[in-house]
């Protein structure tokens, strides 16, 4: 959104939580990153608030001026993602007496002797040295401020009750699967599950758990083979389609089968055929452990995820 400050007078653009510690974008946008959006985006998923004041319709005395003061200004102080040929402007506002007015700086396509001038910690990055420069660089800003300008301490829940203990497993992100099979009768089988891992390279090995109140899990008890799919970004109606209680799950879903017959999800970011090794009984769960006889991907797809009750996306598009 855009707004306007009236204690500096400048049109400032921001993104994300107002709460959030803040991160300053001082120059060019499309000099602060191989792609500056996909930076904001991947900052306001770290939890940080991003503002982009704009200042180069303003005489460089009086930009040093306004930008010292929304600076200072601030309740705490914020991180600056800075172009290198805006450095000189940034020097200057952060050269006033008194307290730092950055708790961290990034100098983007800048030399690493320059950032020893702002009396914070500071980092200079290539946006393009990287073969994928997008999310290298991403990653290494995300990374420079929680080391240096972390956010403020969460509050943490502790107990040994039921609903701790789901909510803490919920902090593992996972990726969503479809778990398939066919009963007795030859009929198609599926569940969706995200309690899924790789077991061993040698033998290939995976496995599934399932809750011994689930309707089928006679059905994969009694089942000689299974099929793990996992599921990509635009299949999360298949998820919904198989975590609901319906009589036929299959009906409106495209699938086809291999050698063993498991129902294998048509277009799934990766699905697997297995056989099955091992069933064993883990507490309030069956934990069943596949021998994998035939694996399909498809590389260019991101992963559908599931963080805290919620379908999620990866942190960098």
């Amino acid at each position: 959104m855009s707004s306007s400050l009236a204690i500096i007078e400048l049109d400032v653009e921001s993104w994300g939580d107002a709460d959030d510690p803040v991160v300053v974008l001082v120059g060019p946008r499309d000099r602060l990153s191989a792609d500056w959006r996909a930076s904001v985006k991947a900052l306001v998923e770290a939890g940080r608030h991003v503002i982009a004041p704009e200042l180069s319709p303003i005489e460089p005395d009086l930009a040093v001026v306004a930008l010292r003061r929304l600076l200072a200004e601030m309740s705490s102080r914020p991180s600056v993602l800075c172009a290198a040929h805006a450095v000189d402007l940034l020097s200057h506002a952060l050269a006033a007496k008194g307290p730092p007015l950055a708790a961290a700086v990034i100098v983007v396509g800048g030399a690493v002797d320059i950032v020893e001038t702002f009396g914070a910690p500071a980092m200079a990055i290539d946006p393009f040295a990287d073969p994928d420069p997008v999310e290298a660089f991403d990653t290494a800003l995300v990374g420079f401020l929680e080391k240096n300008a972390p956010r403020e301490a969460v509050v943490y829940h502790s107990g040994s009750d039921a609903r701790t203990l789901r909510d803490a497993l919920g902090c593992f992100a996972t990726g969503v699967t479809v778990v398939t099979t066919r009963d007795g009768a030859g009929s198609p089988i599926g569940l969706t599950a995200n309690s899924f891992s790789a077991v061993s390279l040698d033998p290939p090995l995976i496995l599934f758990c399932l809750a011994k109140t689930s309707s089928n899990l006679a059905r994969f008890h009694g089942a000689e083979h299974f099929a793990i799919n996992v599921l990509h970004i635009g299949q999360q109606p298949t998820s919904g389609v198989f975590a609901r209680s319906t009589e036929d799950r299959f009906q409106d879903v495209a699938w086809e089968s291999w050698d063993t017959g498991a129902p294998i999800l048509s277009g799934s970011l990766a699905s697997f055929e297995c056989a099955t090794h091992e069933v064993v009984e883990a507490g309030d769960h069956l934990v069943f452990i596949g021998r994998v006889l035939r694996a399909r991907f498809e590389p260019r797809r991101d992963p559908l995820l599931y963080f805290r009750g919620k379908y999620r996306r990866l942190h960098f598009a």
